[in-house]
């Protein structure tokens, strides 16, 4: 995160900076790529005097989180909005213990709330439903 951070502010640092009054193009990622490596070096400063065990990567749970991503990445256009954000939330919900019931319960609040944030609250032109292409 902090070496992200670093880039960013980095590349940025090519454009013009300007000032907090007239921001120039590089104003906005210079600012944020310097928060994000202190940020970054905040976050792992403990973790590298931090006693304890190894942690244990769950290569399942991580698999499932990379394929629902690339899922919604091809399905938003094809599916629309609401089937594709239930079907991802499916996706990632495979390796977790939780009953079916619970499952479609958590997925369709996510994707009521999704719809709310970015369809409604933000009005982001997405299809909706795969026949509102």
């Amino acid at each position: 995160m902090a070496a992200a951070g670093v880039f960013f502010a980095l590349y940025g640092s090519q454009y013009s900076f300007g000032t907090a009054a007239r921001m120039g193009p590089g104003y906005f990622p210079v600012i944020l790529g310097w928060i994000l490596a202190v940020l970054g070096v905040l976050i792992a400063w403990p973790a590298w005097f931090r006693q304890g065990g190894r942690i244990v990567v769950q290569w399942k749970n991580l698999f499932w989180s990379v394929i629902s991503i690339a899922f919604f990445a091809l399905a938003l256009k094809w599916l629309g909005l609401v089937a594709a954000t239930f079907l991802t939330c499916l996706l990632a919900l495979v390796p977790s213990a939780m009953p079916l019931k619970t499952r479609l319960l958590v997925c369709a609040s996510i994707t009521v709330l999704t719809v709310l944030i970015f369809s409604v609250g933000l009005r982001m032109i997405l299809p909706t439903w795969p026949w509102s292409l």
